[in-house]
């Protein structure tokens, strides 16, 4: 991937088929999509996304821009509601339910089968569409043929409703279950007022339970989220798999790629939880490297990228202060050390040598000289659980939109147990995943273990985390062992440089908050501390300068009206407490330009050092549509979450008429 790689243009007007309807095993229950097909190109491929979040909504709003993108290049793009989700019909199913691939099975099938498609179909989607598109391709429906997960997972307990094995907290019960909450109780935005939406509507207020209370319901461990697992071992189609370093599913999505049998490319860069050309910082033009992927999977045309290196990643860290343009002799502002940021390898991880350390009297950190178990060893250092702990290491666990990386999380690091090293004598890139093993005397409490890069300056800023604990299937670890045997945590997955003088620092803590709930306050003493880090070659690799997103063509009309988004970190400094806020200010056209949708949503999870049991998830959000009718229709949903209870509220008024109500409970 070069500068080279121009976006392609425009060669369709694009026409827009509204609420297509696609029959289902049942006759009674059709799928609603919305087609977006190239004017005039004849029979093309499709391009096929199934999505929770509704068409007609913001599942609608957020990929408007890349339907219309491939379609006006000859590919017809076509998005589809889960079943008894939007317009489409039927009960809805729990969250990350298996059955969700009959949805995707039927769209694929039924796009293939449509006059104006070629009979071939690609499958993708961002965070859930990702998840669709590998559990679809797993069940290999015949005229599928690649796919793109951009931002997903494959384990939605692990990866994401409980991460690491830990109850979830701000992210997955707090953002995710009042969002899906508002989706589920808003007025149907295409049609509103047919009988057939209006009918539609009413079931699902009357009817369908809050993801909320399912994701409570089924704790850390619980045998369901074994069942609603993707196996991409089954993928047997091409892949191009896009993850985000800072990502709440950065683990699950490499996991998928280093699972999958079949063809395959990686793009890892620095991003949140956000679209790689929507990204406020490093953004690459996804829509042409997709379209290439396309291209060559479904219609044939290589363009080269046979050839190209498996992985291309972003090499994360700030710039050596030493380093100096070798043309200019200014000083180096952008990438790590005047090497380019970006880097393609022929396989992920790459070829690494490991850099063995270990933990020393006084919190130091330096060569390993022995890795044997010496149940006689004295205690290094005692972790005292502080359930305020993570939230400076910024929002990488959390489903946020291009804000939220770490912080200096000095302060975070003086409440844990933290081994620092010697400043490095040269430059380090880490390049996959970094274990830490430790040996406790007696019981050991939880363990979450984060490595930090320390500057000059004493800044600490994360680099990768993980929990004791076994990732599911074949990326696995031995996981927490008896009293006083090894705890081996494997730490998330990362490409990052450390500057030469700049030190490693390991901190162990008890919690990782706001993304873990607090859990129970039990002190572990650490007898030992071992670090293993991948260090690969700073000649490993050729540096490559993926495509940037250009300016939107002349005319090119937004749905977005407005976006402010909230993320505030406060403590309590009476009761030693932290609050972590996040939040949004949003309105957007809807899809078919209509009606206006703001949205205003807060979400504040609490916790205090000396009383874990009083943590809490507190959410609102107020939605307006103001429809192009006349009527405004307002919604107003709630969620409250402690250690042991969840509880959910929704009301909805048309014109100030108060028209549904209602309470949900765990």
């Amino acid at each position: 991937m070069t500068d080279s790689d121009r976006e392609p243009s425009a060669r369709y007007r694009v026409r827009v088929v509204r609420d297509v309807r696609i029959p289902t095993d049942d006759p009674a229950v059709t799928l609603a999509g919305d087609l977006f097909l190239p004017d005039g190109a004849g029979p093309v491929p499709a391009l096929v996304s199934v999505l929770p979040y509704r068409k007609d909504g913001l599942g609608g709003i957020g990929g408007w821009a890349s339907y219309h993108w491939f379609a006006e290049r000859g590919y017809a793009s076509l998005l589809v509601d889960f079943r008894g989700t939007g317009s489409s019909d039927g009960e809805p199913r729990p969250p990350f339910d298996p059955a969700e691939a009959d949805d995707g099975v039927r769209a694929v099938g039924w796009a293939a089968a449509q006059p104006w498609c070629d009979g071939t179909v690609g499958m993708w989607g961002v965070s859930y569409g990702a998840v669709m598109s590998l559990r679809t391709a797993a069940r290999r429906p015949p005229a599928l043929k690649a796919i793109i997960p951009v931002l997903g997972m494959i384990d939605p307990g692990y990866d994401f409703v409980h991460p690491h094995g830990a109850r979830g907290c701000l992210g997955s019960l707090g953002m995710w279950g009042l969002s899906t909450l508002l989706s589920q109780l808003l007025p149907p935005l295409h049609g509103h007022d047919t009988v057939d939406e209006q009918r539609r509507w009413r079931r699902r207020l009357e009817h369908a339970e809050p993801y909320l209370l399912d994701l409570h319901r089924h704790g850390p461990g619980d045998p369901v989220w074994r069942e609603r697992a993707v196996d991409p071992a089954a993928v047997g189609v091409p892949a191009f798999c896009v993850a985000g370093w800072r990502d709440l599913f950065c683990d699950g999505s490499i996991r998928a790629f280093e699972q999958l049998p079949g063809p395959k490319k990686l793009l890892a860069g620095p991003w949140m939880h956000t679209p790689p050309h929507e990204s406020p910082f490093e953004p690459v033009d996804f829509h042409t490297l997709a379209l290439r992927w396309w291209d060559r999977w479904l219609r044939g045309v290589d363009a080269g990228t046979g050839d190209e290196p498996a992985a291309t990643v972003f090499v994360q860290g700030r710039p050596d202060p030493a380093a100096h343009d070798s043309a200019t002799g200014s000083p180096v502002t952008d990438g790590p050390a005047g090497r380019s940021a970006w880097r393609a390898y022929e396989s992920w991880p790459p070829p690494a040598k490991e850099l063995a350390l270990a933990g020393t009297p006084g919190g130091g950190l330096g060569p390993a000289t022995d890795t044997g178990h010496d149940p006689g060893a004295p205690v290094l250092g005692t972790v005292r659980p502080d359930p305020t702990v993570g939230a400076l290491s910024g929002l990488w666990g959390v489903p946020t939109t291009g804000f939220g990386l770490p912080l200096d999380q000095h302060d975070d690091d003086l409440r844990a147990l933290a081994f620092t090293g010697e400043p490095l004598t040269a430059p380090v890139l880490i390049a996959g995943r970094p274990v830490v093993t430790v040996e406790v005397a007696g019981a050991a409490g939880d363990l979450v273990v984060k490595l930090t890069d320390v500057d000059p300056d004493g800044r600490s800023t994360l680099i990768t985390a993980g929990r004791a604990g076994a990732p599911p299937g074949p990326a696995g670890d031995a996981g927490p062992a008896p009293a006083g045997g090894p705890v081996r945590v494997v730490l998330v997955p990362t490409a990052y440089r450390l500057p030469a003088g700049h030190r490693l620092r390991v901190v162990v803590g008890g919690t990782d908050f706001p993304r873990h709930w607090p859990g129970a306050p039990t002190q572990t003493r650490l007898t030992r501390l071992a670090l293993a880090v991948p260090v690969v070659s700073e000649t490993e690799g050729t540096p490559v300068t993926p495509p940037v997103p250009g300016p939107p063509p002349a005319g090119t009309a937004s749905l977005h009206l407005r976006g402010t988004p909230r993320w505030d970190v406060t403590r309590d400094l009476i009761r030693d407490g932290v609050t972590v806020t996040v939040g949004e200010d949003v309105a957007a056209y809807a899809p078919q330009r209509q009606h206006v949708l703001e949205v205003c949503s807060t979400i504040a999870a609490s916790a205090q050092r000396d009383h874990p049991a009083a943590a809490q998830v507190r959410a609102t959000s107020t939605a307006t549509a103001r429809m192009s009718t006349g009527e405004t229709v307002v919604v107003e949903v709630g969620v409250h979450v402690t250690a042991d209870s969840a509880g959910a509220t929704g009301r909805v008024t048309v014109d100030g008429v108060e028209t549904f109500a209602r309470r949900w409970t765990a």
